[in-house]
């Protein structure tokens, strides 16, 4: 009896075993894999949704930078050559005027330099060069006198420093800044400079024209600069949607009337600053959706954007312009 009890102990304790070994290796069961599988999937589209939105972030900071970089560059070319709108040159030779308008006659020659050999330009400025207003990008060309770059008696100091003018400032275009400047001290410069014993027999010759405008065709969206010593059509910056410049002219008052180029009229010896808007827009698609913004005020002009655009980016940025060589005559009331 005693024996039959012991045997069936341990039958009852091996079935225990198998059992407990059973559901050991049993694994998890058809409902906790669909609950692991949501949390699984909640976590990964969290996951998923953080790294589109960190990317869309990126992408729209990367465009946000390349727009401020753009804009930065336009507005710092226009206000150096602008600055210089109208200078008499280191040898206080008065100028006439500052700006090559509608009323000017397109030159066809150009006066010789010192010497005789030389011309004074190399690429004239045209009828589509002249300062005026246009639909979506104003045209502004600056005229100034141009230093002799060198030193008295010397006829080309690009290879020797000790031989240039510090004094000089102007004698150089807004197309021929953008390359080495020190390129730009040679025979040429001093012979076609307002130096009335080294450069042009008439000093008033010896003048610099700084065209900028909006490119044409595929580059329309391109400010660009054409100049008279250096060339024309060379880049500023991309992706310039629209520009429109203004004209101030001090008042008896003390305050700016500003005007755009058709109503200054003759009253360009009078202008005292510049006003300039620029509409720059990303390089790419940024935007999920479609803006519902399409217009964008500059100055006083309002400009539409195209519906193709309507997922870019825009931004306006503006600046004044103050002439430090203009006529500070004021326009009575």
């Amino acid at each position: 009896m005693i024996t039959i009890i012991i045997m069936t102990m341990k039958i009852n304790f091996k079935n225990n075993q198998a059992q407990a070994k059973t559901k050991s290796q049993a694994g998890f069961s058809l409902v906790e894999l669909m609950v692991a599988m949501v949390i699984g999937l909640f976590l990964l589209g969290g996951v998923i949704t953080m790294f589109i939105s960190t990317k869309g972030s990126d992408r729209m900071r990367d465009a946000i930078s390349d727009m401020d970089a753009n804009g930065r560059t336009a507005i710092a070319a226009l206000r150096e050559s602008i600055l210089h709108a109208g200078y008499p040159s280191i040898h206080n030779v008065p100028m006439d005027k500052a700006f090559f308008t509608e009323t000017d006659t397109v030159l066809l020659t150009s006066p010789k330099c010192r010497g005789g050999v030389i011309d004074r330009d190399i690429a004239l400025p045209g009828a589509r060069q002249k300062t005026r207003d246009r639909n979506r990008g104003d045209v502004i060309t600056v005229i100034s006198l141009a230093d002799n770059p060198c030193a008295t008696g010397q006829a080309n100091c690009q290879a020797n420093v000790a031989n240039q003018n510090d004094e000089a400032k102007v004698f150089y275009d807004c197309a021929s800044n953008i390359l080495d400047n020190s390129a730009s001290r040679d025979s040429r410069s001093v012979a076609c400079s307002a130096d009335p014993v080294a450069g042009m027999n008439n000093t008033m010759d010896a003048k610099i024209y700084s065209t900028f405008r909006l490119g044409s065709g595929p580059n329309r969206r391109t400010l660009v600069c054409d100049g008279s010593r250096g060339g024309a059509n060379q880049a500023i910056a991309d992706n310039i949607e629209a520009m429109q410049i203004l004209y101030g002219i001090q008042r008896d008052n003390g305050n700016a009337i500003y005007r755009n180029a058709a109503e200054v009229g003759t009253d360009w010896g009078l202008v005292t600053s510049v006003q300039i808007a620029l509409l720059v827009r990303s390089a790419n698609n940024i935007l999920q959706q479609a803006s519902d913004q399409t217009q964008y005020t500059l100055l006083d002009n309002s400009v539409t954007i195209n519906d193709a655009d309507r997922r870019r980016l825009f931004r306006v940025y503006t600046t004044t312009i103050h002439l430090a060589n203009q006529n500070k005559g004021k326009l009575l009331q």
